[in-house]
């Protein structure tokens, strides 16, 4: 009856370890499968910031509103870049692309405001958005 004893406890221990194999990986399991990745949240405040851009209304507010959003968005896509790491490097290329462009556009709009430079100001704002949707797109399989 002894030997049967010390079988059942062997056993016991044997199933208790089982148990705290299982407990300890089903822990990290949750923890990072619950856990979103930080490039998620970055990417949700540039896509806000691009939106914003979108919406400037130039005449109410004039052309700073448009300076306003780029170093912003400029900003959010460094903290975007920095949560990728090497991922999305050409949705982050062309979004970088797009905001040089805007840049260039927006010092000729504020050196000569004319009906050809607000022209081409509208246009490399409209690339901006185009380039972030594209990096929103793109990140969104990730999160």
């Amino acid at each position: 009856m002894l030997h049967s004893a010390g079988m059942i406890a062997r056993q016991c221990r044997g199933l208790a370890a089982a148990c705290v194999a299982a407990v300890v990986f089903l822990v990290g399991c949750s923890s990072s499968g619950s856990s979103t990745p930080a490039v998620c949240t970055s990417v949700t405040n540039l896509k806000a910031s691009v939106l914003d851009l979108k919406n400037v209304n130039v005449s109410a507010n004039g052309i700073s509103a448009i300076s306003d959003q780029l170093t912003k968005i400029e900003n959010e896509l460094k903290t975007v870049k920095s949560d990728a790491g090497s991922q999305y490097s050409t949705q982050i290329n062309g979004l970088s692309s797009a905001l040089s462009g805007l840049g260039s556009s927006l010092t000729a709009a504020k050196d000569n405001p004319s009906g050809g430079t607000l022209t081409a100001l509208a246009s490399s704002a409209g690339a901006v958005v185009t380039a972030g949707n594209n990096l929103v797109s793109a990140v969104s399989s990730t999160c």
